[in-house]
C-alpha cells in the first residue's frame, strides 16, 4: 500500500474533523470548508468557498471578523473566543472559535484558519444548572420559612404529641418538595398532592375517594395545597370521618381556564357541630389557600361531617 503524503494526511484529518475548520484569505474570503462546516452552519462548500465569511454574522457581530485580522496581522493567535454565528437558515449558534494565522513559505500572513466548535448545548446546560441551583436555593429558604411557621403554630398538649404533630407536617413539605424536585422544579400534580396528604392516616386507601382530571400545579401553589390538604385529612384523623369506624372522605376537583375548584366532603359523623375555636389546620388552610393564592373557601358542618368548597384563581396556580 503507497504511503500517504503528509498532505494527504493532513487533508483527511482536516476532512474527517467533527470540529469546523475554514481557512480565508486577509479580506474574509472563504478558500476552504471542511464537512463539519458544512454540518454546523448548514452551507456547502461550493455555496461558501469564494464567498466572504461575513455571511455568518448575525446582526450586532459584524465587526467581529475584521477585529479578529487585525489581530491576527500584530501576530496574535485567537483562541475559545466564544460567540454568536448565524446558520444558513437564520437561528443563532453559540460557538468556541480558535484562529490561527496561515503565513507563505517567506513567513508572510496570507489568511487565517479557523476552528469552530458549536457550544450551544453546553451553554443550555450550563443556564439548566444555573437555573436549577437558584430554584433549589429559593425552594430551601421557603421550606425553612414554612418550617418555621409549623413550630411557631403548632400547639399540643405534651411534648410528645408536639414532636409527633411537627414531625408529620415536616414530613409532607418534605414530601412536597420531593416530588417537585422530582421534576425539575416545575410542580406536581393534584393526585399526587393527594396521596401525599392521606396515605399518613389511610395506608391502605380504603376510606377516602379521589377523583379529578390530571392538574398540574407550579412550585409554590403545590406546597400550599399540598400542605392544606394534609391539615385537613390530619384533622379528619384526629377529629372527622377519618377518627370513626364508618367515617369515609370524598376529595375531588375540577378545572377550566378561570379557577381550580376543590371540593371536601366527609361523611360517617353524627352530632355535628362547628369548632369552638380555629386550630392549626383551619388556620393554615386559611393562610396558605385564601392568603398565599387568593383562593376562597367555603366551610360547611354538614349532617355527616365537614364540607368543604375551595376555589382557586388558575392564574394564581403555576408558580
Amino acid at each position: 500500500m503507497e504511503a500517504l503524503s503528509p498532505h494527504a494526511i493532513l487533508a483527511a484529518i482536516v476532512d474527517s474533523s467533527d470540529d469546523a475548520i475554514i481557512s480565508k484569505s486577509l479580506d474574509g474570503t472563504v478558500t476552504s470548508w471542511n464537512a463539519a462546516a458544512e454540518r454546523l452552519f448548514g452551507y456547502t462548500a461550493d455555496e461558501m468557498i469564494g464567498r466572504n465569511i461575513a455571511v455568518l454574522a448575525p446582526p450586532g457581530r459584524e465587526a467581529e471578523m475584521p477585529s479578529i485580522l487585525a489581530r491576527l496581522k500584530q501576530g496574535e493567535r485567537v483562541s475559545h473566543f466564544e460567540t454568536l454565528r448565524r446558520h444558513k437558515d437564520g437561528h443563532t449558534l453559540e460557538i468556541s472559535l480558535t484562529v490561527s494565522p496561515v503565513r507563505d513559505a517567506d513567513g508572510n500572513l496570507i489568511g487565517a484558519s479557523k476552528i469552530a466548535r458549536d457550544i450551544s448545548q453546553h451553554r443550555r446546560s450550563e443556564r439548566q444548572i444555573s437555573f436549577l441551583m437558584q430554584e433549589v436555593d429559593h425552594r430551601a429558604k421557603n421550606a425553612l420559612a414554612v418550617v418555621q411557621s409549623i413550630l411557631r403554630l403548632t400547639r399540643a398538649d405534651s411534648v410528645d404529641d408536639f414532636v409527633a404533630l411537627v414531625e408529620g407536617r415536616i414530613s409532607a413539605l418534605a414530601a412536597i418538595h420531593s416530588q417537585v424536585a422530582s421534576r425539575q422544579w416545575v410542580g406536581t400534580d393534584m393526585d399526587s398532592l393527594a396521596h401525599i396528604s392521606f396515605d399518613p392516616f389511610d395506608p391502605s386507601g380504603a376510606r377516602v375517594t379521589r377523583s379529578g382530571p390530571q392538574t398540574v400545579l407550579g412550585p409554590q401553589a403545590s406546597q400550599a395545597l399540598g400542605l392544606a390538604l394534609y391539615e385537613l385529612a390530619g384533622n379528619a384523623a384526629r377529629y372527622g370521618a377519618l377518627n370513626h369506624p364508618d367515617g369515609h372522605v370524598d376529595l375531588s376537583w375540577q378545572s377550566d381556564d378561570s379557577a381550580l375548584s376543590v371540593n371536601w366532603r366527609e361523611w360517617g359523623l353524627h352530632d355535628i357541630r362547628p369548632p369552638m375555636r380555629k386550630g392549626f389546620g383551619l388556620t393554615v388552610c386559611q393562610l396558605l389557600l385564601a392568603g398565599q393564592l387568593g383562593g376562597r373557601l367555603d366551610f360547611d358542618w354538614q349532617e355527616g361531617g365537614l364540607a368543604l368548597g375551595i376555589s382557586l384563581p388558575r392564574a394564581n396556580l403555576m408558580n
